[in-house]
């Protein structure tokens, strides 16, 4: 995988499974009412401010945000499996 996507390639991207977004890392947000291509912030600081269809993206895909983590952003099913 490249180490960059393009705006237009974000904007486009499939959306995959539920994932939990760190709090201490800046990634690519997006969500309802907000630039289809993302927006390139802190984890902690778009949770605090309680946005609607949150997605995170990553690995090349957007994913509905369900949950926070400190600094990693994982499938939800591999946080799930582990504290089962």
């Amino acid at each position: 995988m490249k180490p960059y996507t393009l705006e237009s390639e974000r904007a486009d991207a499939p959306t995959g499974c539920a994932y939990l977004a760190p709090t201490f890392w800046n990634k690519w947000f997006r969500w309802d009412g907000s630039r289809t291509s993302g927006n390139y912030q802190l984890g902690g600081h778009v949770k605090d401010e309680h946005h609607t269809g949150l997605q995170v993206f990553a690995d090349g895909e957007w994913h509905s945000v369900v949950g926070w983590t400190l600094d990693d952003c994982a499938p939800a099913t591999d946080y799930q499996e582990e504290s089962a």
